[in-house]
């Protein structure tokens, strides 16, 4: 395949993104407008009356999961306020995951998640917090949003996992930048004028949770993307990591020779980096690995919608 007509791909895909259209691969539907949200939470009824008691659903390792947090959501009245949640049985494999949290800006608004670890007795054992969450500029592949990726390892102290929004965040909000911004940067524009829009922190949104295995990645994102970081109060079973530092999604190479390749451009697929898997394709290509060009290429057109 041609640079011509990949390079083209890459910038549709790009722009299309950018200029404020649906982002690749979105299961974002509407979410009710910041005040109609938190009006219906706070008439809602508690689902339950303890944490033990909540609707736990299996987690699926290895799958990206849109999760329902709107007006139709279970509520609780968690220690630190009410919220819409979505509550998850972690495998008792023992095996170290990865996680990686989305929350997608849309209308202005955004729900600031908190992630809860649960033990086998079903108390709190630790918090991801709001504030430990990232703002991710708009690229290809997503919108605006916030962001976390942190591990876990699951066992007697990390058995259930919650993710929901305390009252603390939702009095906050995310500065983020306008559509028109973002176009110009990524055009190389001059950018225009005036100061970028706020975000409310709101009772419901569009959240996404991916896990996998942590060795899925085989270590190979380290070099390329920089290490992971542990956040100053966070124990060994669990890590939070800056958005930048994305764990690869497991590749699988045409054989072995293009392993290696292949499976970097995947992590820097899953970092919403296209400019970085064009240029490991090139070397790929370049290194004796023809055909790497075309097979991004490909990857790229399955996000399309």
């Amino acid at each position: 395949m041609s640079q011509r007509p990949l390079a083209i791909l890459l910038s549709g895909l790009a722009l299309t993104s950018l200029a404020g259209c649906a982002s690749l691969g979105s299961s974002d539907t509407p979410v009710a407008p910041a005040k109609q949200s938190q009006q219906a939470l706070d008439q809602a009824t508690d689902c339950c009356d303890s944490l033990a008691a909540l609707p736990y659903q299996p987690l699926e390792v290895g799958k990206s999961q849109p999760l329902a947090l709107d007006t139709q959501a279970p509520m609780h009245r968690f220690e630190d306020g009410t919220s819409y949640f979505q509550a998850f049985e972690l495998p008792r494999t023992r095996e170290p995951l990865t996680f990686e949290l989305t929350s997608t800006i849309a209308n202005d608004q955004v729900f600031a998640p908190t992630v809860l670890v649960l033990d086998d007795d079903f108390q709190p054992t630790q918090r991801v917090t709001s504030d430990k969450f990232d703002y991710l500029s708009p690229n290809g592949f997503a919108g605006a949003r916030l962001g976390a990726t942190f591990d876990i390892t699951p066992g007697p102290d990390a058995a259930y996992l919650v993710i929901y929004s305390n009252d603390t965040a939702r009095q906050d909000t995310t500065q983020y930048e306008s559509a028109e911004k973002v176009y110009a940067r990524v055009r190389g524009f001059e950018l225009p004028p005036g100061p970028d829009p706020v975000a409310e922190h709101t009772a419901t949104g569009n959240v996404m949770l991916e896990s996998e295995a942590r060795d899925a990645a085989g270590g190979l994102l380290t070099p390329i993307l920089g290490t992971r970081s542990r956040s100053d109060n966070a124990p060994t079973d669990i890590r939070t990591a800056s958005s930048s530092d994305r764990q690869a999604s497991t590749a699988t190479p045409a054989d072995a020779a293009d392993f290696d390749y292949r499976r970097m451009i995947d992590a820097a697929l899953k970092a919403g980096d296209v400019e970085l898997a064009l240029d490991l394709a090139e070397r790929a290509e370049r290194s004796g690995h023809p055909g790497t060009r075309a097979w991004l290429a490909e990857r790229l057109q399955t996000k399309t919608p």
